[in-house]
C-alpha cells in the first residue's frame, strides 16, 4: 500500500500580544533627537511671531498675539511629551550597583547593605550615559574611604555592616542624586595636610564646606596605598568635571564619626530651558530661571565696600558682585552700579549677584553647544537664537563666578 505522507508537525498558536507590546514600539534615539531639534526650532520660530505681533496694532494685533499665545502653549506640550520620551529611569544605572557593591564588600573584607531609593525617577537619557561612570567612583569611594574596617566600627558602638543608601528624586526642575554612608566621614584635618602639600592656598579656619571642596582638586587623594578599589590619586577632579559637563554640580556633608553624602544636583534636561533675558550695552545674555532668586535694583545704601570687593546688602546678607560687562570684557562703558539691575542667583551652596544693565524678559530658549566652533569660555555654557535671530550667551552660573572669588571676603 502506498506509504501515508508525514503529517508536519502542528504549530504552536501564535502567542497572543500583550498589552505591554501592543501599546509601545521601539524608537531609535536619533529620531527622538530629530524631533527634539525640530522643537527647538520651533521654539525659535515662535520668538520671531512674538516679536512681529509686538509690531501688530488694532484688531489684527488683538488676534495676531492670541493665535501666538495658543501657539506657544502647543509648543511647550509638544515639548513636554517630546522629551518625556528622552526620560528613562536612572535604575538603568543603579541596577548595576548592588552586584558591584557586593564584590567590592567582599574584596575589601567588610560587611555593607545597599540601599536604593528612587530608581524610578526619570533623568534625560544623555545625561544617564555620563553619570555611570562619575557614581561608580563615588560608591566606590564609599565603601573604600567611608565605610569602617570591622574593627573600628565595633570599637565606635555602630553596628558591624555598614551602609550605603543611593537615592535619586525629583525636586523644582532638578535632578538629585546622593550617595550616603554611615562610615567616619571625611578626615578635615587630612585634607588639609594634603592639601598644603599639594601645594593650594588654604586657611586653616575656613569652614568645612571649603574644606571638602579640595578633594575636588586635580590629583587630589588622602589614600594611604594605591589600591585596585579607589585611591589612586585621580578620580574626584574627574567626577566633577563630569558632572559639570551636563550643566550639573555637587555638593558635600560631613559629620566625623557619622558619615558622608555626596549630591549631585543635575537640571531636568539639557535641551530647552526658562530662561530670563539680560543686557549689557548691546549685548543680550540669558540667565536660567531656575538658578534666580530675585532681580533688583539697588539703593546706594545697600552697596558696600568689604575688603576691597563691593557688596550688595540684601536678605540680611552680604552678596558678592560680578559684572558682567567685565567678565565678557564688553568695552562700552556701564551704568552706575545704583542704576543698574542686579540678579541675585544661587547654584549649590554658592549665591552672589550678576551685575546687567537692563531686564529684557522671560523666554524659552533652545540651547546649542558651543564646543565643537569654540574654545570653552568660563560662565558660558551654550548660546540661542533669539526671535530677531540674534545669538545670545547663555550664562553658566556656577563658573561664571569662582569659588576662590567669594571665598576671598568669606561668603562661600
Amino acid at each position: 500500500p502506498p506509504a501515508k505522507a508525514a503529517k508536519s508537525p502542528a504549530k504552536p498558536p501564535a502567542k497572543a500580544a500583550t498589552k505591554n507590546d501592543a501599546g509601545s514600539i521601539r524608537v531609535e534615539t536619533t529620531k527622538i533627537d530629530s524631533v527634539v531639534n525640530l522643537v527647538g526650532e520651533m521654539v525659535i520660530t515662535q520668538s520671531i511671531l512674538s516679536m512681529i505681533g509686538e509690531d501688530v496694532e488694532g484688531n489684527t494685533g488683538e488676534k495676531l498675539n492670541g493665535a501666538i499665545g495658543e501657539l506657544s502653549r502647543n509648543i511647550r506640550e509638544i515639548q513636554e511629551a517630546v522629551m518625556s520620551m528622552r526620560m528613562i529611569p536612572v535604575s538603568f544605572v543603579f541596577n548595576r550597583f548592588p552586584r558591584l557593591v557586593r564584590d567590592l564588600a567582599k574584596t575589601l573584607d567588610k560587611k555593607i547593605d545597599l540601599i536604593i531609593e528612587g530608581g524610578e525617577t526619570e533623568v534625560d537619557k544623555s545625561m544617564i550615559e555620563k553619570l555611570a561612570d562619575p557614581l561608580t567612583h563615588l560608591v566606590r569611594n564609599s565603601l573604600d574611604h567611608g565605610i569602617e574596617p570591622l574593627e573600628k566600627r565595633l570599637a565606635a558602638g555602630k553596628p558591624e555592616t555598614g551602609t550605603v543608601v543611593l537615592k535619586a528624586e525629583q525636586r523644582g526642575g532638578n535632578i538629585l542624586i546622593s550617595i550616603q554612608d554611615d562610615g567616619g566621614g571625611l578626615n578635615r584635618d587630612k585634607i588639609l595636610e594634603k592639601a598644603l602639600s599639594n601645594g593650594l592656598d588654604v586657611d586653616p579656619k575656613m569652614p568645612d564646606e571649603e574644606v571638602w571642596q579640595l578633594i575636588f582638586a586635580p590629583g587630589f587623594s588622602t589614600a594611604d596605598a594605591v589600591t585596585d578599589v579607589s585611591g589612586r590619586g585621580v578620580g574626584m577632579d574627574v567626577v566633577r568635571k563630569n558632572i559639570e559637563a551636563i550643566q550639573g554640580g555637587i555638593d558635600i556633608v560631613s559629620v566625623a564619626g557619622q558619615g558622608s553624602t555626596f549630591t549631585i544636583k543635575l537640571p531636568l534636561t539639557l535641551a530647552i530651558i526658562d530662561g530670563m533675558c539680560v543686557s549689557v550695552g548691546t549685548e543680550t545674555y540669558i540667565i536660567p530661571l531656575l538658578n534666580i532668586i530675585e532681580s533688583l535694583q539697588p539703593k546706594p545704601e545697600q552697596i558696600k565696600t568689604l575688603a576691597n570687593d563691593t557688596m550688595l546688602w540684601s536678605r540680611d546678607q552680604y552678596w558678592p558682585l560680578i559684572s558682567l560687562r567685565e567678565q565678557m570684557q564688553i568695552d562700552e562703558p556701564g551704568k552706575p552700579i545704583e542704576n543698574s539691575i542686579i540678579v541675585l542667583v544661587e547654584i549649590g551652596k554658592k549665591r552672589y549677584g550678576i551685575i546687567v544693565d537692563q531686564l529684557l524678559g522671560k523666554q524659552q530658549v533652545v540651547i546649542k553647544s558651543l564646543e565643537r566652533h569654540y574654545k570653552k569660555v568660563d560662565g558660558i555654557s551654550g548660546a540661542t537664537i533669539m526671535g530677531d535671530g540674534k545669538v545670545a550667551m547663555i550664562i553658566d552660573v556656577d563658573n561664571l563666578m569662582k569659588n576662590e572669588q567669594i571665598n576671598q571676603v568669606g561668603l562661600a
